[in-house]
Parts: structure tokens; C-alpha cells; sequence
């Protein structure tokens, strides 16, 4: 089988840790070498700063790391940035933003990072910024800002995917409103499962898949359930199940935040456990066709189509 994954954090675990993205001596969650063991034909890689560092240490940071991903991981990785560059063959990714801190009030800094190679931002963490509240501004969020709606028509103009993990739930629905092209929750669950702020209630997903967007399933352990017993693979997959159920299969595809959590689901060690979700997958009532499309064929697909 093989893998296309929507998110991980392991740019910022290199940056952080001076390590070598060909082999990291197992000290990430994954590295070129064990992707290509487990047959990933794409990957999303994402540059995230803490947005309490302020906006001038993001953008600065942020740009060293676009300059690190480039020079380290896409020396070994096809990169991305128009859908005919995206091989059938080999390992490709994608450069993406976990959050528009970096923006401040200039909206040339996306022409800027789209230029660099980037064609996916996530419009918040989880605090809030000049775009929009993330969720963790709880009772208090709003919704997109007059330049978080400039913001989004910048991005869909240029071939920027949209992505609404950690978004506010206002703010969800004005990018609905504002959004002329399909939207996309890279690394979000379902709310009915498993009640975080993080996950996605039923008219989200539904509106993510009646928009033709994607979800990618996330293997935060806190995502996955709500207790300990149940934070597994077995019930990450049921999370598959209620997201094909509402938006349909083709709405679905791994984002599986790799170096990006803590700690991984009960019976995972690292990105090679992904190998044991077509087989639970199929235990769960998921025929071939599906099992393919929601492991790589979805987000392969989407990409070919958003990025023309």
C-alpha cells in the first residue's frame, strides 16, 4: 500500500535539533529514509513557529526554516508547487505554513513564502492573530478579520490551499462564506467521536465535503477519544468511518501530525505504523477502493487539482 500524508511537523523537530532529514537516528517520528521503507509517495511538510514568540521572530524563523526545508529535505524530495509536478513514482511533498503569524498586516509576505515554494497556509494556531481566532481563544472568538478576508482571496489566487485546523469555529464559517475554492482540515478528527476543540463537529465535515475539500485524520492521542484505553489506532480509524459517513470517503486522506504530538496512538511507534491501518481498515467495513483513496489516492488527487 502506499501513504500520502497531509502534515507533519518534522522541519521544525530538524531546526530545532540540528538533525539530518536523510536518517534522524529514529529521533523524529519520521526521516527520508523510513519514508521511502514505508512506500510514501507525498508528503506535507510544515513550517510552524509559536505564535508567542511575536510576528517578527516568526517571519524570521519561519524563513529560516523554508530556507532549511529547501536546502535539506527538497534536495531529496520532489517538491511540489504546480499538480503536474506530482509524481506517480518516487517521494514527492509539499511546503506548507501552520499558521499566518508570519503575516502581520503585510499580505505581500504570502506572495513572498508563495514564491518560496508554499501552497498551503493554516490560518491560525490556536491563539489568535491579525487573521482570524484560533480555538484557543475559546468564548471569545470571532470570526476572519477584513484582512483575514483579504488574506484568503490572496492565497486562493495564487494556488494557496486554505486550511482551517485550529480555526475558530466563527471563523470556519467565513471562510466558507469568503472562499471561492475548496477548503481543507489537514489534521482535524470528528467531534461526534471525541469532543476536543480541535476536531470538527458534523456540519463542518459536511461542509468541508459538499465544497469537495479534505480532512485528514490526526493521531493526537487527545484527538482520538477521550480516554486513555481508547486513544488507538483501532479508534483512530473509526474517525475515517464517521468522516466517510457524513462527507464521503473521497472527502478523507491521513494527516497524521508526525512531530507534531507528544505522544502516538496505542500500538504506533512511528510513521511505519501506518502500516497496520489498511488491515483495520478493511476490519472496519472499508473495501480496497477506499482503503486506497483514503490513504493516498484522495490527497494525491486533490493536490493535482487544486495546484493545477
Amino acid at each position: 500500500m502506499r501513504f500520502a500524508d497531509f502534515h507533519c511537523d518534522t522541519v521544525l523537530k530538524l531546526y530545532n535539533h540540528q538533525l539530518q532529514f536523510a536518517d534522524t537516528d529514529k529521533q523524529t517520528h519520521l526521516d527520508l529514509k523510513r519514508l521511502k521503507q514505508n512506500d510514501f509517495i507525498l508528503q506535507s511538510f510544515a513550517i510552524f513557529c509559536d505564535p508567542l514568540w511575536g510576528q517578527e521572530s516568526v517571519l524570521r524563523n519561519t524563513l529560516r526554516m523554508l530556507n532549511l526545508a529547501r536546502e535539506q529535505v527538497f534536495q531529496e524530495v520532489n517538491l511540489v508547487t504546480a499538480g503536474e509536478q506530482l509524481e506517480d513514482n518516487g517521494l514527492s511533498g509539499i511546503l506548507t505554513i501552520e499558521g499566518a503569524d508570519f503575516i502581520g498586516d503585510d499580505l505581500f509576505l504570502i506572495d513572498l513564502v508563495h514564491n518560496l515554494g508554499v501552497r498551503l497556509i493554516t490560518l491560525t494556531w490556536n491563539h489568535r492573530n491579525t487573521l482570524a481566532d484560533g480555538v484557543g481563544v475559546r468564548a471569545t472568538a470571532g470570526g476572519l478579520t477584513q484582512l483575514g478576508r483579504a488574506a484568503i482571496q490572496r492565497m486562493q489566487n495564487l494556488n494557496i490551499i486554505v486550511d482551517v485546523s485550529h480555526l475558530a469555529e466563527k471563523g470556519f464559517w467565513d471562510v466558507c462564506k469568503y472562499s471561492t475554492r475548496p477548503i481543507v482540515a489537514s489534521h482535524s478528527n470528528s467531534q461526534r467521536l471525541c469532543a476536543h476543540p480541535r476536531n470538527l463537529s458534523d456540519a463542518q465535515i459536511r461542509e468541508i465535503g459538499q465544497n469537495k475539500g479534505l480532512i485528514g485524520v490526526n493521531m493526537s492521542r487527545p484527538f482520538i477519544a477521550d480516554t486513555e484505553n481508547r486513544q488507538d489506532l483501532e479508534h483512530l480509524v473509526q474517525h475515517m468511518v464517521v468522516l466517510s459517513e457524513i462527507a464521503g470517503v473521497e472527502t478523507v486522506c491521513l494527516g497524521l501530525d508526525l512531530d507534531g504530538i507528544p505522544a502516538l496512538p496505542n500500538g504506533a511507534d512511528d510513521v511505519s505504523s501506518v502500516q497496520l491501518l489498511p488491515d483495520l481498515m478493511e476490519q472496519a467495513g472499508f473495501d480496497k477502493r477506499e482503503i486506497e483513496a483514503i490513504c493516498y489516492r484522495n490527497l494525491c488527487r486533490f493536490i493535482k487539482t487544486y495546484l493545477g
